[in-house]
């Protein structure tokens, strides 16, 4: 016969197998409670990128619609045909006889215009698609350009909202990569067996870790109010029991406090304390105002050393532009290279000219995430400027206080 477990063990044996198996009673109530906060994190990023794909295809609908219908003016441009006439005319002429016509001709050439030569069919919506990336992104190439006068106001008014839009976006993709370049880089070190400094790159993850250090009891003080008697316990052991008369006084104030937070019907039932206003929206709400409010933080703290970003940035170009000249058979590896690194910088000469831009909208994705890594480098050096001028200040000021006067 098999020996009868006693009942301390079966009473243990749920929990036991609950923490083996990685979970335990509460695991469902913490999943649930995960998901709004997940859903927080995840909602705003999606919102803005959502709205900034729905206002590049809107913008692209309206440039393909401002500046692909055929200008009838354009038709008939009485400057160029002065230009032709007079190109007519040096033509003409013997060119090897006359050497003066020569240079009449490259000055001529030089009075060309671009716009003249614009054609409505250069306006499709898959051009005025890439033409609105080059707007909101601040590149600016400067081949394709708005010619008529409704379209020049109609750039200038998209631009208006929707570099502010692309900045917010950039804002939020920041913080997420700034936490991937941070695990990256605390994993890449753990694996060389480096020391680290985690309290200079990573406050949050110490924040977390002293928070969740503390048992829930001194964390959050409860009071336990005992079903088989009339007094109200104090949560510490180590203290004595309080008085009669100490536990009337603090259940009324439990009282007077309970009422006073009936008094704003809440729009949901709030399952945990009401001492947080945004509660009474919900626990999404509330989870996607306080990341909202985070928006940016985390690229503020982020602190990896300079070679290290710079290899990555390095590496993110390459890969770009050992992929380009597959479709841009013109360019090459160096080429390629200068052209994205024109493009993330937002510099955008104009220099090098795609041939097939629409193949280049499905690098979209790269150069938000491209013009993001950047922009994180840029911030780096900034703060390594800044903290290099103080050093300097500081060393010059101390020096001129310890000369004599």
């Amino acid at each position: 016969m098999e020996a009868e477990e006693p009942p301390e063990a079966r009473r243990r044996c749920p929990e036991a197998l609950g923490k083996a198996s990685g979970c335990c009673p509460e695991a469902p109530g913490k999943a649930r409670g995960c998901c709004p906060e997940a859903l927080g994190k995840l909602l705003p990023g999606l919102c803005f990128l959502c709205c900034l794909v729905t206002y590049a295809l809107v913008g692209a609908a309206l440039f393909s619609a401002v500046e692909g219908r055929p200008d009838p003016e354009a038709e008939e441009n009485p400057e160029l045909k002065k230009f032709l006439d007079k190109l007519c005319n040096i033509l003409k002429c013997n060119l090897t006889v006359v050497e003066g016509s020569r240079k009449d001709l490259c000055e001529h050439l030089q009075q060309l215009k671009p716009q003249w030569f614009k054609a409505p069919e250069d306006w499709s919506f898959l051009s005025a698609l890439f033409f609105c990336c080059t707007v909101f992104s601040t590149v600016g190439y400067g081949h394709m350009y708005p010619v008529t006068r409704l379209g020049k106001f109609l750039c200038m008014l998209y631009a208006l909202f929707g570099i502010p839009l692309m900045f917010l976006v950039l804002t939020d993709i920041g913080d997420i990569l700034a936490a991937i370049l941070s695990r990256a880089y605390s994993r890449f070190q753990a694996l060389l067996c480096l020391p680290r400094d985690i309290s200079k790159w990573r406050p949050l993850l110490l924040c977390r870790k002293q928070t969740d250090s503390k048992p829930a009891d001194e964390a959050i003080p409860q009071i336990v109010i005992d079903a088989g008697a009339d007094e109200l316990l104090d949560p510490q052991p180590s203290r004595e029991p309080a008085s009669p008369s100490c536990n009337v006084e603090l259940f009324e104030r439990l009282v007077a406090r309970e009422k006073q937070n009936e008094l704003q019907p809440p729009m949901r039932p709030v399952e945990r304390s009401n001492s947080c206003p945004e509660l009474v929206l919900g626990r999404l709400s509330c989870s996607i105002l306080s990341n909202l409010d985070e928006v940016g933080q985390q690229v503020e703290r982020l602190d990896i050393p300079l070679p290290v970003i710079a290899l990555v940035i390095f590496a993110y170009i390459s890969c770009a532009a050992a992929i380009l000249p597959f479709w841009e058979t013109d360019l090459g590896f160096e080429d390629a290279f200068y052209f994205c690194f024109v493009t993330l910088t937002t510099i955008g000469f104009g220099d090098i000219v795609l041939v097939h831009p629409h193949f280049f909208l499905f690098f979209s994705i790269y150069i938000i995430v491209g013009m993001e890594i950047l922009f994180i480098a840029f911030k780096l050096m900034q703060n390594r400027l800044l903290h290099t001028y103080k050093t300097l200040m500081l060393f010059v000021c101390q020096r001129e206080v310890s000369l004599p006067c």
